[in-house]
């Protein structure tokens, strides 16, 4: 999709999500996903939009990335929502 940038070398685990919309109540937006190189994202994941991934960073299966999140080069995020682990 447009909205979604993906490095070299990803790994993508099965069935996770990218949304690169957000709906709330009667708003709706469109916000980019950027994701860098190297990046590993566990399998059910879901990165909800305006979602910042810098290089080498993991995240887990299962966890719930919300909107605007930015998550550093190398960095572990993981659970509901979400949050750094290392």
């Amino acid at each position: 999709p447009p909205l979604i940038e993906i490095g070299d070398n990803c790994i993508i685990g099965h069935d996770a999500v990218l949304f690169a919309h957000a709906i709330e109540g009667h708003n709706f937006s469109l916000s980019r996903i950027k994701i860098g190189h190297e990046v590993t994202i566990g399998a059910l994941a879901i990165i909800m939009a305006g979602v910042e991934v810098e290089n080498g960073a993991i995240i887990s299966a299962g966890a719930v990335v919300l909107k605007g999140s930015h998550i550093g080069a190398g960095e572990l995020w993981g659970g509901v929502p979400a949050k750094k682990i290392r």
